[in-house]
């Protein structure tokens, strides 16, 4: 069976992951500061805050013990557990109306954002600031989007309580024994390092999404599926060079960390208040959000005309697979 000839000329393409990241710096300049234009920059990092809403927000949560050893721990929850019997009634209205609030929060949220990835996608590539044009012609794949990360926000919802239940169940079980301490302190920990894998494996199909699914959605306009079949000749042809990227990506998502906060310090935490920051750090996102687009355009002139300035409505002629021989 002959290979596919797209797939074939993905393999001999040269790829690089350093080669955009100055392409990206390049051309985060080029938007923000090639004139500088404040009512661009509003425009745009309203964008921005759209697209990542909901993702960068949270604080640091612990569990701060004092000299109390696990029976203090089981007492507490056995106390616990019988005021919530004794009160059963208003805890399950209050606990229903927090769940509905929530639940509506975290909708609105992720549908929102799903539109802002595009609208903000659509400013960075044609260096511009718009909102209510790329919000009405990006509906149908803002919407495919908003479903996928619904299913796989449910999944990891569900992976992450079984987790979490197994510990409870773990707790309830051996503790207040010496003899099962062990036993416990072995699940805890299995709980967690499974805990930890969930999460590097959603942050890392987060980030194809985000950086690959959505640009492949965006240029053709179309839904999860069509754009999924069309990147996956690209992630079959060189895996090597998108493993690579996500590395890359990730390092680079630290130093963004680390510039972050010393941004907070620097002013005075302004860039904590919602939007104001996303504004202030523009460069950064600008930076992140055309990296990919410049990492795809190495893969042939289809794609990378994906990563030029031109007219809004000029359409892209994107290649008919060729059949299977």
């Amino acid at each position: 069976m002959a290979l596919n000839h797209d797939t074939e000329r993905y393999r001999t393409a040269r790829v690089s992951v350093i080669d955009p990241l100055s392409q990206a710096i390049d051309w985060a300049r080029d938007v923000l500061f090639r004139p500088f234009d404040i009512e661009k920059w509003i425009v745009l990092g309203f964008c921005a805050w759209l697209a990542m809403l909901g993702e960068h927000g949270g604080g640091s949560y612990g569990w701060h013990g004092g000299d109390g050893d696990l029976e203090d721990v089981e007492r507490g929850m056995n106390r616990a557990w019988d005021w919530v019997l004794g009160n059963l009634i208003p805890v399950l209205l209050i606990g229903g109306v927090v769940l509905l609030v929530l639940v509506a929060f975290w909708l609105v949220c992720r549908w929102l954002s799903s539109r802002g990835k595009f609208m903000f996608l659509d400013g960075v590539v044609h260096n511009r600031a718009a909102v209510v044009e790329p919000w009405g012609r990006f509906r149908a794949p803002a919407n495919s989007l908003f479903v996928l990360r619904i299913v796989l926000d449910l999944i990891g919802m569900a992976i992450i309580g079984g987790l979490l239940a197994g510990m409870l169940a773990s707790v309830l079980l051996f503790v207040g024994s010496d003899d099962t301490a062990p036993l416990l302190v072995m699940a805890l920990i299995l709980g967690v390092l499974c805990m930890v894998f969930a999460a590097i494996v959603f942050a890392v199909v987060e980030l194809v999404i985000v950086d690959f699914l959505v640009p492949m959605m965006y240029l053709r306009t179309c839904g999860v599926g069509p754009a999924w079949r069309a990147l996956g000749p690209l992630l079959g042809a060189r895996p090597g060079a998108f493993v690579l990227y996500i590395l890359v990506k990730f390092v680079v998502s630290i130093v963004v960390v680390i510039l972050v906060l010393l941004t907070c310090c620097v002013t005075c935490c302004c860039v904590m208040i919602p939007y104001v920051g996303t504004v202030i750090l523009l460069p950064l996102w600008v930076f992140l959000r055309a990296w990919p687009v410049y990492f795809l355009g190495q893969f042939g002139p289809e794609y990378a005309r994906f990563a030029t300035l031109g007219p809004v409505d000029e359409k892209v002629a994107m290649p008919e697979p060729t059949p299977e021989e």
